[in-house]
């Protein structure tokens, strides 16, 4: 699911560590383009997971009815079963995807920010599908 390819790897590489509105003023293509992978990416495998996976996931593993069930439900039932750590944790996920989305909206100081959180909530996000991945192999 989480699927990296090499020319994002490669793209990755213009991203400097730490990332400062001076890297936004010089307008690199390379940045802008290894940015708009990953947010493209983030959101991507954010709406995966809550549109797809976890509903699959209770459908098939947990055996629980939840095909006309809203998104935050089935959340909520992940995280009753100790599958997912918090809803509320998933919902603030679903903002920072939304405000990478909107990206325009904010100013270069806050959108490294908000980049920051989301390079740290892929790790986050990694483990909870190795965690229903490691459920479903049982």
């Amino acid at each position: 699911m989480i699927f990296i390819s090499w020319r994002f790897r490669k793209r990755w590489r213009a991203v400097p560590n730490p990332l400062t509105v001076d890297h936004f003023a010089t307008r690199n293509p390379d940045l802008v383009a290894a940015l708009d992978q990953f947010a493209y990416r983030f959101a991507k495998l954010q709406d995966a997971m809550s549109v797809q996976l976890f509903r699959r996931f209770a459908l098939d593993v947990l055996h629980e009815p939840v095909e006309s069930l809203p998104v935050l439900d089935i959340l909520n039932l992940l995280e009753r079963y100790r599958y997912l750590p918090s809803a509320v944790r998933w919902q603030e996920i679903r903002e920072i995807r939304n405000q990478i989305t909107h990206e325009y909206r904010l100013d270069p100081g806050e959108l490294i920010v908000t980049l920051e959180i989301a390079f740290g909530m892929v790790a986050e996000m990694s483990g909870i599908v190795a965690g229903l991945k490691k459920q479903h192999h049982r």
